[in-house]
């Protein structure tokens, strides 16, 4: 009687356990012939999303909301397009969501405010696992190859996991002859 019941209960946590699971694919380079968009771009907010719907830009409000609620949250980022290297925009500013665990999407919280990065983006699909708040009109960063790079505006380089069958070492590289192996 003990198996049964804990075979039970392993086949039910396990039918409830979500994670992404996929092998990575490549770098920078590699991984941008299959981006919809590419952009340079700056982080001009970060905001929290609670299961219900609530927002946050603060990080001090996004602690006490949580304590009081205990509700589930995740972040998303608001970005200014300084350029359109790949695809089609159609606005200077929108929302980038992060990944909640198990949907295969690059986490955002080490994207920091007033820094400009070189993203990757894929057009968000609304579904049932989608984010609190997130829509059509959002972008996601794909988790499964390297997406995003930092820009470095004095040296007008490029920095991160740029080249490469395994992220071994990210290298500085310059952003005009990155733009040019992307637009190859």
């Amino acid at each position: 009687m003990k198996v049964k019941i804990l075979t039970l209960i392993l086949v039910f946590i396990s039918n409830l356990t979500f994670a992404c699971s996929c092998e990575w694919r490549g770098n920078f380079i590699k991984s941008s012939k299959f981006s919809q968009v590419i952009i340079k771009a700056k982080v001009v907010e970060k905001l929290w999303h609670f299961e219900d719907g609530t927002s946050f830009n603060s990080q001090d409000s996004v602690g006490n909301y949580f304590w009081e609620t205990n509700k589930e949250f995740v972040q998303s980022i608001k970005i200014e397009v300084l350029e359109l290297i790949k695809g089609e925009v159609n606005r200077r500013t929108f929302e980038i969501y992060g990944s909640n665990g198990y949907d295969c999407r690059e986490s955002i919280r080490q994207f920091e405010i007033d820094k400009i990065y070189i993203l990757g983006l894929y057009s968000s699909q609304k579904n049932e696992n989608s984010q609190p708040n997130e829509d059509e009109n959002d972008y996601v960063i794909g988790g499964c190859s390297e997406k995003w790079l930092e820009y470095l505006p004095k040296s007008d380089k490029v920095f991160g996991y740029i080249f490469g069958s395994i992220r071994k070492r990210k290298l500085q590289y310059s952003y005009q002859k990155l733009v040019k192996r992307i637009l190859s």
